[in-house]
């Protein structure tokens, strides 16, 4: 079965974040033909501002996966090709660094979830989608949010049976680990308790503890990481629910010359587009990427409204 959230209410609450930043890391160097900044370049950049200086770009990206800033290098590379600018990136250890990064302008440019952007926005970031993530060829932005069950779970055939069990989401702050389940679970008329609600912190640690049915046998997990499970039959499917597309944005305080160059080479690209720019795509890339589809920010309403709808069940969501 394949459910597709439809509904739209902007939610305009703040929510107030503190977490600490470490200093920015992981630098990819521009490429060797970028030669040095001309005159106009630096007029450019002193109508708009940088994270750190007009020579980088910050770029951050969510921690959703063991080797995530690993997987995303590609995507550095291909910002530095555009920009001709050096690309660091900052180390965030979870979704809350990002969507603090993002408020406080530490970041210039970042691959978050349709959450965090919902989340960042209403920290106080001022942020712009470039696009949003398309999986396969010919397909939309988006991709699912899988309810999965280990085999032994035999009593279980629907989410709806997942009541009065322990279940496994991926953190408080993931969209299609926490957010988009908890809004199915209660259309379902599902409520979790906090002593049955258990979190694997990242997808791929998720759908395994769910296979490995110690802390739970029922719970969510991305598409990414439940399939190949699924395929092996080490997990199995119960239903699954389409998620808006996670989103790569910019800062609206970048020179508008920087977001014309990203925003021209990046909306409606494919992978075609990398390897044209000479940036080699990596196995994750290419499996799970294949391009950035044109969106705007009223694409984002659903996760306004879903998050208007578990607010009192998900304290992410409140202001």
């Amino acid at each position: 079965m394949q459910t597709t959230v439809t509904r739209g209410l902007a939610l305009t609450a703040g929510l107030a974040l503190a977490f600490g930043l470490a200093a920015c890391s992981s630098t990819t160097t521009k490429p060797a033909d970028a030669g040095a900044q001309t005159p106009a370049a630096a007029d450019s950049a002193s109508e708009g501002t940088f994270a750190k200086d007009e020579d980088t770009i910050v770029f951050a990206t969510l921690p959703d996966h063991e080797g995530a800033e690993q997987d995303a290098q590609p995507i550095a590379d291909w910002i530095a090709e555009i920009t001709g600018k050096t690309v660091e990136f900052l180390p965030a250890t979870d979704y809350t660094a990002v969507v603090q990064g993002l408020a406080s302008g530490q970041v210039d440019v970042a691959q978050i979830s349709s959450f965090t952007y919902y989340q960042a926005q209403n920290a106080g970031a001022e942020i712009t989608p470039i696009g949003a993530q398309i999986t396969a060829e010919g397909a939309e932005p988006g991709y699912f949010s899988v309810a999965i069950k280990n085999p032994a779970a035999t009593g279980v055939e629907t989410i709806e049976d997942f009541a009065d069990q322990p279940v496994c989401f991926v953190n408080p702050t993931s969209t299609s680990g926490r957010a988009i389940p908890m809004s199915q679970l209660m259309n379902a008329g599902v409520t979790v308790s906090e002593e049955n609600t258990v979190y694997g912190e990242e997808h791929d640690l998720n759908a395994a503890k769910v296979a490995e049915g110690a802390d739970c046998q029922v719970g969510f997990a991305q598409d990414t990481d439940a399939d190949p499970l699924i395929e092996a039959g080490s997990l199995v499917e119960v239903d699954r629910f389409q998620v808006p597309g996670a989103p790569i944005v910019m800062q609206s305080a970048l020179p508008q010359e920087v977001q014309d160059q990203l925003r021209e080479a990046m909306v409606d690209s494919t992978q075609a587009s990398l390897t044209d720019a000479g940036i080699e795509l990596n196995e994750f890339l290419t499996e799970n990427w294949f391009g950035f589809g044109s969106v705007d920010d009223a694409y984002f309403d659903t996760i306004r409204d879903v998050c208007d709808q578990i607010a009192d069940q998900v304290e992410a969501c409140r202001a």
